[in-house]
């Protein structure tokens, strides 16, 4: 078996039985490391949520595409994301809650924090954007205590939850997504335990291109999704000399991430699928 019938085994037995388990969170908030949403972040990292920050992600886009601007790749981040929750807690915030609020697309899956002292205030967010949003979506909207923050993780959570079962099964398998190649490649890495980086982005593309899926931004998702998956730990790199090449693996973390998520699969015989899929690759190791 070849490594582009090996994706195929993997993307259909592996990745579309677990995709749509998985709910991608596009958190913003104050940028300052003293914010709430440093926090929040934490904690909801450990209801197992993927949290996706925007400056982890567009800014690298924005320095590879000179002609674009930040709002447009804000849009579509938040395309990209099952649920987009906005914590108010800065200028920035109350901008970027401005103008995802006229989106409607992205406002059917906006949840808005909103600090318990301010949220009775007739303010411009209170009185624009938030009673906006709770027109049509009245419980997307939480109040908080700074000091308490637990309390503020488990109402986002259990509305998260909501969210993502509203719209379960939704998901775009065809790669046109930042999200399935921050859920694909982990997957990848894991079957095969160590890839070049430079093999990883050539048997990609042309898995993608056999499936006919499109592949017009196919480097510039590729390259932010392995800058995201390296900058939260999920996989780990190292320069071969000999290869001219990173060699990526998984980290600790980045194992455990991967195991959850073949436990959580919904293929029948999911066991046997997965030994099969790391035998085959053996054989093809071992056939080279």
């Amino acid at each position: 078996m070849d490594d582009i019938s090996t994706y195929n085994s993997i993307y259909e037995n592996v990745f579309c039985k677990t995709f749509n388990q998985s709910c991608y969170i596009f958190l913003c908030g104050g940028a300052d490391k003293n914010n709430i949403r440093n926090s929040v972040k934490n904690l909801l990292s450990k209801k197992q949520f993927q949290i996706l920050y925007p400056e982890d992600l567009f800014m690298e886009m924005l320095n590879r595409d000179k002609r674009s601007d930040l709002l447009e790749y804000e849009n579509f981040l938040a395309d990209n994301a099952d649920v987009i929750c906005i914590i108010c807690e800065s200028m920035g915030s109350a901008v970027e809650l401005g103008a995802f609020v006229q989106n409607e697309n992205i406002r059917k899956k906006l949840v808005v924090a909103i600090n318990q002292k301010y949220s009775r205030d007739k303010s411009f967010i209170m009185m624009g954007p938030v009673k906006h949003l709770c027109k049509n979506h009245p419980d997307h909207l939480v109040t908080y205590k700074p000091d308490h923050q637990e309390e503020l993780v488990e109402s986002l959570c259990k509305l998260f939850r909501k969210l993502h079962k509203r719209h379960h099964g939704n998901k775009n398998n065809n790669f046109s997504e930042l999200s399935a190649y921050i859920a694909f490649i982990p997957i990848i890495v894991y079957f095969y335990k160590t890839v070049g980086r430079k093999q990883l982005h050539k048997n990609l593309k042309a898995f993608l291109n056999h499936k006919g899926m499109q592949t017009n931004k196919y480097n510039e998702l590729f390259n932010v999704a392995i800058k995201y998956l390296l900058k939260t730990n999920v996989l780990v790199t190292r320069f071969d000399q000999n290869k001219s090449d990173s060699i990526i693996s998984l980290s600790g973390k980045g194992y455990q991430k991967i195991q959850l998520t073949l436990n959580n699969s919904v293929a029948t015989e999911k066991t046997l699928l997965h030994d099969r899929i790391r035998c085959d690759i053996l054989k093809e190791q071992l056939n080279k």
